[in-house]
């Protein structure tokens, strides 16, 4: 006989019940008419697809509570606090916009709240809810802010104060939000001697303590910022105005992978984040995203995530000493002759790492017995770094020499070579000297090439429906439906063939839009472009009839 503790009972009237909620299969009802019941009085706010779980190894960690399908909306969900970076250009406290300077008197100057002196947008600002406890605070002590316009994009160290002080005037206003908040991972012993906070002991703790006169202790103030530091989003708007760092309470509970199962974006309504399914996700399974670059090599991403965060990485892509066939941080052997091979079909002897997850292990050839050292590799390496920093980004043919330059070194898929390339995508057929229509077919034929090589290596890195794999599309069609209008204009092909390629195209185009739809700025975009192709396909099924 069974308990009645086991007998599952109805969300809504307490009852034995037998159907479970279709969504997140957690909660059940006894009838329909109270699991709609249930859901208008709010289960539709709590019901998801996944569970926090703990463990030992993993710590808090999110997985599927059912399947998932690729490209579905895990999780919505609003910023639990949202602000300025540890320095930035002047921006406004309130909307977080990039200010510019205004005629003030003789001089240029920002706008400034009328009562603590920081700038703001305007009077709307100046009063928003968000704005006025940190105000409250610093007028009640009578402090005024004493930043001013000085030189354009100048960076203000001042606005390392104003995340933490929002999280700590929590305590009074939502105590709640601040337990849960403060109960999140912080590393403040991993961090407390660098350089970094030691600063911040000077200006954040003094400033809060001493300028503000708040009843909180320097390891709070500091745990605070650490906190920030762990959890925090880096939100940005995609037309750039706006760059701020954000707290959300559940999507912190994603676990990394360089190898992720979601993406995340910003709807840009009051700042949501969204994390979507980029593949299909099974139930039970681990729910990943990553906090670093996909195109970095394991030195770099796990050095980053070591630095950043305070953790060590040891995902299946960090143990892979190819990670998983690109070769993205390798080397040709200089011993074996690699660069020479590499122009054949065979592939030249790489240079691997004899253990990915030790920075210090060394570097030996797959096929001889030649090694280096690890600081060898880590040199060679950030000195290529910075050879490409330098290049400037509205140049082709930088980036070009650069490729060309170091193919007898790094293998094709080496993540410097990557960047390269994909600024070279970005370059061609976007910017004013390089239009699609302008580009001579050499350059055309680059653009097409270069996005299928790059899409390759989505495939192994980033698979599913990414927003690096959605943009590529993007990037491939335009090119390829130009190729197939000039190719059949000039008589290089027929109408038949060009039909298929503006197919090919219009397949493409799908793909991308099912990647890139909940993208706020891309459906007008995409909606455009899918109504310009399939006007072009028309044309030429109605020119083939004709």
């Amino acid at each position: 006989m069974y308990s009645t503790r086991e007998i599952p009972t109805c969300e809504v009237c307490q009852q034995p019940a037998n159907q479970t909620c279709g969504g997140c299969k957690l909660v059940y009802y006894c009838s329909r008419a109270h699991q709609k019941l249930g859901w208008r009085e709010g289960h539709k706010f709590k019901c998801c697809a996944f569970k926090v779980q703990y463990s030992d190894t993993m710590g808090r960690h999110m997985v599927a509570t059912r399947d998932i399908k690729q490209g579905e909306m895990i999780l919505k969900e609003k910023p639990a606090v949202i602000g300025p970076r540890i320095s930035c250009p002047v921006l406004c406290l309130t909307c977080g916009k990039n200010l510019e300077p205004m005629q003030n008197g003789e001089n240029l100057d920002f706008y400034k709240c009328s009562s603590c002196n920081w700038p703001v947008c305007g009077l709307d600002c100046e009063q928003s809810e968000i704005h006025k406890p940190e105000c409250k605070a610093m007028c009640d002590r009578k402090y005024t802010c004493d930043i001013k316009y000085e030189k354009a994009d100048k960076i203000e160290a001042a606005y390392c104060v104003i995340s933490p002080l929002r999280v700590l005037l929590m305590k009074y206003t939502q105590p709640l939000q601040f337990d849960s908040i403060m109960n999140l991972e912080c590393h403040l012993e991993d961090r407390i001697n660098t350089p970094l906070y030691l600063a911040l002991k000077v200006n954040l703790v003094t400033f809060i303590i001493h300028v503000l006169g708040m009843p909180f202790d320097e390891e709070t103030i500091l745990k605070v910022a650490s906190i920030f530091d762990t959890n925090s989003f880096d939100v940005r708007t995609h037309d750039g105005t706006k760059r701020l760092r954000a707290i959300y309470l559940t999507a912190s509970m994603i676990n990394h992978s360089c190898r992720p199962n979601t993406r995340h974006i910003f709807l840009e309504e009051d700042y949501h984040i969204a994390v979507v399914a980029t593949v299909p996700i099974a139930k039970g399974e681990l729910i990943t995203g990553t906090y670093t670059q996909s195109l970095w090599g394991t030195l770099d991403r796990r050095k980053h995530l070591k630095t950043s965060k305070c953790f060590d990485c040891f995902c299946d892509r960090c143990k892979d000493q190819t990670e998983f066939g690109t070769y993205i941080g390798n080397i040709y052997c200089s011993v074996c002759n690699g660069p020479f091979n590499a122009s054949t079909s065979e592939k030249g002897s790489m240079l691997i790492s004899t253990n990915p997850l030790d920075e210090g292990a060394a570097w030996k050839c797959e096929k001889c017995d030649h090694f280096i050292l690890s600081r060898q590799m880590i040199w060679g390496n950030n000195a290529l770094s910075q050879d490409l920093r330098k290049l400037k980004k509205t140049e082709a043919q930088g980036f070009e020499d650069f490729i060309e330059k170091y193919s007898q070194t790094l293998h094709p898929s080496n993540h410097l070579i990557l960047q390269a390339k994909l600024v070279l995508v970005q370059i061609y057929g976007n910017l004013k000297s390089y239009a699609l229509s302008e580009l001579p077919d050499h350059l055309l034929k680059r653009k097409i090439d270069l996005s299928h090589e790059l899409l390759e290596v989505a495939d192994k890195l980033e698979p599913g429906w990414t927003k690096f794999r959605g943009t590529l599309l993007l990037e491939l069609q335009a090119a390829m439906t130009f190729q197939a209008k000039r190719e059949f204009e000039s008589g290089k092909i027929t109408k038949a063939a060009a039909q298929d390629q503006l197919m090919e195209s219009m397949v493409l185009l799908q793909e991308a839009t099912n990647i890139l739809h909940i993208e706020p700025h891309m459906k007008d975009t995409l909606e455009k472009k899918i109504r310009e192709l399939a006007s072009q396909l028309d044309d030429a099924v109605l020119e083939t009839e004709t």
